[in-house]
């Protein structure tokens, strides 16, 4: 929980530093995601960005339920790594969001910018990058399969993409949140090896 504040702590200051060189290079790139829009390509944004909220927690229910259910005790000790990392990286997002208060793209630009969707929350950092990047990060992490790996962070970088294409995030938020979602994941691995070290990693999957 510690570390946690400290990250909080060290984003805050970040974001304090922030330079309007670096904010005329976060209005700039939303301006030429802008101009590159189709009908088509809006709605695949639309959906990946999404998918975050939905892929994120299936992964680790997957793996926690067929974990339990063949007595594998590696896979669910992995389950419940990708969902602590999730937890984390979704506590870490929401106190940040909540310290900076940083507004959506189009509330500071309205003249400026046309989002795609609308957001309630603040901006800063991404909660749909971290989330994505939490869940490949651990991934990763457990499976070491290039076959895992790859399509896992594809996806999540898609996912951080799609939040710039459709509006709702600066650049600098989404950077951000992928950092984050990889801390966050990282740490609780971290930890598990601590705690369980006897699991065997990378888990092993037959094709």
């Amino acid at each position: 929980m510690k570390k946690m504040y400290i990250i909080v702590i060290a984003l805050a200051a970040l974001f304090s530093t922030y330079n309007c060189h670096a904010q005329n290079f976060d209005l700039n790139t939303l301006q030429t995601l802008e101009s590159t829009r189709t009908p088509g390509m809006n709605q695949a944004m639309s959906n990946v960005s999404f998918s975050a909220y939905i892929v994120s927690p299936i992964v680790p229910i997957s793996m926690l339920s067929v974990g339990l259910l063949t007595s594998n005790t590696d896979l669910s000790v992995a389950g419940a790594q990708v969902g602590a990392g999730l937890l984390l990286s979704f506590a870490t997002t929401y106190v940040t969001k909540k310290i900076v208060e940083r507004p959506r793209p189009y509330i500071s630009y309205p003249d400026n910018l046309n989002p795609l969707e609308y957001e309630t929350s603040y901006s800063f950092p991404s909660g749909h990058t971290s989330t994505a990047f939490a869940t490949a990060t651990s991934l990763s992490l457990q499976f070491r399969k290039w076959y895992i790996t790859i399509p896992a962070f594809i996806w999540a970088g898609t996912v951080a993409y799609s939040r710039m294409y459709l509006g709702v995030h600066y650049p600098s938020d989404v950077i951000v949140g992928i950092l984050v979602g990889v801390a966050s994941s990282y740490l609780t691995y971290k930890i598990q090896q601590w705690l369980t070290p006897n699991v065997q990693v990378p888990l092993t999957i037959k094709l």
